[in-house]
């Protein structure tokens, strides 16, 4: 199994600048402190993380008609905490679903199956992402294009006006 050459491209460029960017000095410690106490190498350590922050780095390509038949539904109950973001791409700049759901795995790393709610408007797309996205995830995905149109991706607020309206009305019957 190979590794997707742009993927890796990016993943090195990003090691790259933390590398030069960051003291590790803690980080060292910690994978070594792991890799004495499970008593196996520091680059298992490393690749176990690897595989953890980049899973889908060696999956592999499947053939169109593959790809038809293995779609995911586009809204699903997560088991997990999600975060609803604004992309702005949507059907008007005739992308399709799945070229923005490629986009999304290939430039966040995150599982396809990860992705709970996909819903392409007009101009615009939302989409449910596993919450705790790290900065330079939501950076990258900041800068990417999809067909020559920036994703601009934005995180929405919670909308808690249900609650503070449930909470009033309560208060007034008291």
């Amino acid at each position: 199994m190979h590794a997707n050459p742009r993927k890796l491209e990016k993943l090195q460029k990003r090691l790259q600048q933390i590398l030069h960017q960051n003291n590790l000095q803690a980080h060292r410690s910690a994978i070594q402190q792991i890799s004495d106490e499970l008593q196996v190498d520091a680059s298992d350590c490393a690749a176990a993380l690897l595989y953890i922050s980049q899973p889908h780095l060696f999956e592999n390509i499947l053939e169109p008609e593959e790809f038809s038949t293995s779609l995911p539904q586009v809204t699903r109950k997560p088991n997990y905490r999600t975060v609803r973001y604004r992309l702005d791409v949507g059907s008007k700049h005739q992308i399709e679903h799945e070229q923005l759901l490629a986009v999304l795995v290939e430039e966040s790393g995150v599982d396809r199956k990860r992705i709970a709610r996909l819903d392409m408007r007009d101009t615009y797309t939302l989409v449910d992402l596993p919450d705790g996205m790290p900065a330079d995830i939501f950076q990258l995905l900041s800068e990417a294009t999809v067909k020559g149109h920036p994703l601009s991706i934005k995180r929405l607020k919670a909308n808690r006006k249900k609650f503070r309206d449930s909470r009033r009305g309560s208060d007034q019957k008291a």
